[in-house]
């Protein structure tokens, strides 16, 4: 079984992974690299369609202080390819961003420089020091994508936006470790039942939720998440927001 320890100050302390809100997450290898999925720290869906998008939270890291050595953005939406978080990731890393066409498009209008992007395709496998990284298509916008992520031994999938239906059949073929799953239930997204629906089917290690708990009028409650998946009789994992856990394996694993 895996275990989730949390880390008060060291966060260079073996592969460790960090929620920051939405669908936004850390992970941080053995090495010291650091690669961010989905930052969105900004309130510009609020600032775009309106008070009841409004952020619930805000984060207490300082943005200028992030330095993250990748980011990868799964689709072009405003919460995912942030018009406002990801041109200060830019301006105070040497970040390299990584998004589907829709989303380079974006960061092409942020004067991304072109040696600071790097388009995704689905299918096909590149990497991150030993971070593997295989983009998947989602069923969301046209070009919207997850990630089959493997490293130390461990695999992860991260579902970015999707509802549920056959383009995830591939997982069932995967030996799963992880599921980062979105379970808004909104937008052509995944609920919660879906959610563990998935995580049953392809009979993930463990399940952590995403994609709630910040926008206003898209969310659920948390105490939802807990019941439905005890029902379901699946280990998850429910992270505080912006708190650091090592990733291991209980030693009977």
């Amino acid at each position: 079984m895996l275990r989730f320890e949390s880390l008060a100050n060291d966060k260079r302390s073996g592969f460790n992974i960090e929620w920051i809100g939405q669908a936004g997450f850390i992970f941080r290898l053995s090495n010291g690299t650091v690669i961010c999925i989905d930052p969105y720290y900004s309130n510009s869906i609020e600032r775009y369609e309106g008070k009841a998008c409004r952020r619930l939270w805000y984060n207490k890291f300082i943005i200028e202080s992030f330095t993250p050595d990748y980011v990868l953005c799964s689709h072009d939406h405003l919460d995912h390819t942030d018009p406002e978080t990801l041109p200060l990731i830019y301006a105070y890393s040497k970040a390299i961003f990584y998004g589907p066409e829709s989303s380079i498009e974006h960061m092409k209008k942020m004067k991304f420089s072109d040696k600071r992007m790097c388009l995704l395709e689905a299918d096909r496998e590149f990497l991150l020091c030993d971070f593997s990284i295989i983009p998947k298509r989602t069923r969301h916008t046209e070009d919207s994508v997850g990630f089959l992520i493997k490293h130390e031994g461990y695999s992860i999938y991260f579902t970015g936006d999707t509802a549920l239906d056959d383009s995830l059949d591939f997982l069932k073929d995967e030996r799963i470790d992880i599921l980062i799953a979105c379970v808004n239930g909104k937008y052509n997204n995944m609920s919660i039942n879906d959610s563990a629906q998935l995580c049953r089917e392809i009979g993930a290690g463990v399940i952590i939720p995403m994609h709630y708990g910040l926008i206003t009028n898209n969310t659920v409650d948390v105490n939802d998440i807990r019941n439905i998946y005890d029902h379901w009789c699946l280990n998850y994992f429910i992270p505080k927001i912006e708190k650091n856990y090592k990733i291991t394996r209980s030693s009977n694993d």
